[in-house]
């Protein structure tokens, strides 16, 4: 039985003392995994980048084309890859498909959305009905949350136990309902929906068994109303709120008595590239934009965003992103002097150019960064069946300098 995406709960869920919040995933986040490239391997790491060579992701490269590396496209859209690195002990075993990227790819700099007023929060709800403001109310109902908690701490005898989503939103709030739907938006960079009879209905059916599906396969699902047509319904109602589309990072499937519905989750497309999305335990000192959403033939039900709504301050000039011709060179030499440590068993299923975030004073920069990680599922089976997860299933390496940042 697969773990449950999180709950929303309304109208608590954005708030930025939720007691939850990080995926149920593999529990590997420490901070001794946390990996830096050695020092021994810097001069080996700077002739791979600085090498001559035919520029290209396993021979293909799109010369400004950044839409190409976002894309979710039926299976066979990218290149295969199958290899074997490393020697010994430590080998790591990639069979991915990797679609087509830029040649070159602009660090951005992101804030809260300024933008999110009370008119596009009114657009964002569709109201069917007479709009009333209630954010007062919600206010109050978040302070009364935090007392509750600070009551529970105090009487066990323990330190705060609230938890800050990171982010660089300024901790405001505007919530507009019409009765039945509720539209919130949280600090400029995150906001909810619910449609609260219609959600009804999907938890209706979601107590029947799910059906995970492949988010590579746009027609995945059901044949008369496929993923595509969900994510559709969903982006047309992102689109007000400037989100030009999104990577789709995990979908299941519910349908009883002719009813349909699906359960996603999601994160931000900047330029055409996804925001490096986190699907095991969480640092909470760091920044993950993502969505979750319910989505049925007869509309959208719920939506909850934790900082998706940025807005572009700058952008430098764009670099030129490293092959990953070049990144397998590189993966060797991690592999070699120690850096990664990885098991030949499981394979690293996914290689994708992607944006990383990281937090500076009340900005984000967005950075491109290849990823290359397992299945969480396959991780999990296999740490169970060996009994230990001392070993890397998710690696992020800077697509234009060549370093080894975060690998788990």
């Amino acid at each position: 039985m697969r773990k449950k995406f999180f709950k929303i709960l309304m109208p608590f869920f954005m708030s930025a003392v939720l007691l939850a919040g990080c995926q149920a995933a593999p529990e590997v986040s420490k901070d001794e995994e946390i990996l830096r490239a050695k020092g021994s391997s810097e001069d080996e790491i700077e002739a791979i980048v600085q090498e001559d060579g035919e520029s290209g992701t396993a021979g293909i490269q799109e010369e400004d084309v950044a839409a190409e590396s976002g894309a979710q496209g039926d299976s066979g859209d990218g290149e295969p890859v199958s290899i074997v690195l490393g020697s010994g002990e430590s080998r790591m075993r990639i069979e991915a498909e990797i679609a087509a990227v830029p040649e070159a790819v602009s660090t951005l700099t992101m804030q809260a959305d300024s933008r999110l007023r009370e008119e596009t929060l009114r657009s964002f709800l569709e109201p069917q009905g007479e709009v009333k403001d209630f954010t007062e109310e919600l206010l109050a109902e978040e302070e009364a949350e935090r007392q509750r908690v600070a009551e529970i701490d105090e009487k066990l005898g323990e330190g705060n136990s609230m938890i800050e989503i990171a982010g660089v939103g300024d901790g405001s709030r505007l919530a507009l309902t019409d009765g039945n739907r509720k539209a919130v938006f949280v600090g400029g960079t995150g906001g909810s929906y619910e449609d609260a009879a219609l959600m009804e209905k999907c938890y209706a059916v979601a107590k029947e068994e799910a059906q995970k599906v492949d988010v590579k396969k746009e027609n995945g699902g059901d044949v008369s109303f496929s993923l595509q047509d969900a994510k559709d319904l969903l982006m047309s109602r992102l689109s007000v709120l400037g989100i030009e589309d999104i990577y789709l990072i995990e979908a299941y499937f519910y349908e009883d008595n002719g009813f349909s519905v699906y359960e996603v989750q999601f994160c931000p497309v900047v330029d055409g590239m996804p925001v490096a999305y986190c699907f095991g335990q969480e640092d909470i000192s760091k920044v993950y934009p993502r969505g979750v959403a319910w989505v049925s033939e007869e509309g959208v039900a719920e939506i909850g965003m934790w900082n998706c709504l940025m807005e572009q301050v700058s952008a430098t000039e764009k670099e030129k992103i490293l092959s990953f011709d070049k990144v397998q060179k590189l993966l060797e030499t991690y592999l070699k002097d120690g850096s990664l440590h990885c098991v030949v068993d499981v394979p690293f299923s996914t290689v994708e150019l992607v944006y990383f975030v990281e937090q500076k004073d009340n900005v984000l920069e967005l950075v491109p960064m290849w990823n290359i990680h397992m299945e969480p599922e396959e991780y999990v089976e296999y740490t169970g069946e060996v009994g230990s997860n001392d070993f890397n299933w998710t690696v992020y390496i800077d697509a234009v300098t060549g370093e080894l940042v975060a690998a788990q």
